[in-house]
This record gives structure tokens, C-alpha cells and sequence, in this order.
């Protein structure tokens, strides 16, 4: 089950998780949303795992993704609106990811 959160201008964003997981949104610890106007939303995430981690957006491609405030590459497939990207192998058991996408 993935929450599915509906902004004041009708777009939808939903954290799918980790991919490859069978229970993907298990992943999420935490999740936050924020929209500062119709066309600039972030959320906020923390996340445990390491893998491929998924999430819905009806709004298009993000401006950014940071994992710890840095940079990380993502893709973004326009037909189905998912955007993908990698989280590593954390270096400590149980660490929480910071992940924040700017859309």
C-alpha cells in the first residue's frame, strides 16, 4: 500500500519505496510534505535499506534529489510519471537516509 498525497492543484505524489522489496514502503520511516505554491512541492523522507527506491509523481520531473544532502542521479520516466534512483549500502546497521525531492 503507498500513501498517495493530492496537492492543492490536483497534482499527486506517492513514495513507492524500495523497489525490489516486498513490502516497498517498508522502507519509509518517516514522510513529509511541503507546498509552497502550485508549482513547488519537496518531500521529505527518512529512509532505511539500500536498493532502488521509486516514487510516483504526476507533476513531472524533479528539479532535484539529494540522499544526505547530496546530489544523486535519478531517472524519470514521463509515460508512467515514475522517478527511480540508488541508494547505497548505509555503513552503519539500521542508518536512516535524509532523501528530499524538489519537484
Amino acid at each position: 500500500v503507498v500513501p498517495v498525497k493530492e496537492f492543492s492543484n490536483g497534482s499527486k505524489l506517492a513514495p513507492v519505496g524500495l523497489m525490489e522489496m516486498f513490502n516497498s514502503g517498508g522502507a519509509i520511516v518517516s514522510l513529509t510534505y511541503q507546498e509552497s505554491n502550485e508549482t513547488n512541492f519537496v518531500i521529505k523522507m527518512k529512509v532505511r535499506g539500500s536498493g532502488l527506491f521509486g516514487v510516483y509523481s504526476s507533476i513531472g520531473r524533479p528539479r532535484n534529489v539529494t540522499v544526505d544532502s547530496e546530489d544523486v542521479e535519478y531517472h524519470y520516466k514521463p509515460d508512467s510519471g515514475l522517478v527511480t534512483f540508488t541508494l547505497g549500502v548505509p555503513k552503519k546497521e539500521l542508518y536512516l537516509w535524509d532523501v528530499v525531492i524538489q519537484i
